[in-house]
């Protein structure tokens, strides 16, 4: 198996990111009930009826941790991972293997997560 960004033209993955915390930066200090901006919040709701958007809660079959190369941790983890990988798909193994070169101390981003 592939990554879909490496069979995808133009690169686009399987998924996006959403940077929730940026949310604050829209709201109207103004605005008694601190709401984001009306687009943006209209956005989130339309892709979320769209089943586009998850937000993957805890307990529940979406649950997910997202882990940026610039992680500090980030190369320890997709070794793990493409370590527990292999067995069941060497392509998959060796398409997590590639990213390791840019992840954790090796990404010129690298930080503490947050």
């Amino acid at each position: 198996m592939k990554m879909d960004r490496n069979i995808n033209e133009g690169g686009y993955g399987k998924y996006a990111l959403i940077k929730l915390r940026k949310l604050t930066d829209f709201i109207d200090p103004s605005d008694p009930f601190q709401k984001v901006n009306k687009d943006i919040a209209d956005a989130l709701e339309l892709l979320e009826e769209n089943g586009i958007l998850d937000r993957g809660l805890v307990g529940t079959e979406a649950e997910f941790m997202v882990i940026r190369l610039k992680d500090k941790y980030a190369a320890a983890a997709l070794e793990a991972y493409a370590d527990a990988a292999e067995k069941d798909d060497p392509e998959w193994a060796a398409e997590i293997r590639e990213m390791i070169p840019r992840a954790g101390e090796n990404s010129p981003w690298c930080k503490r997560p947050d």
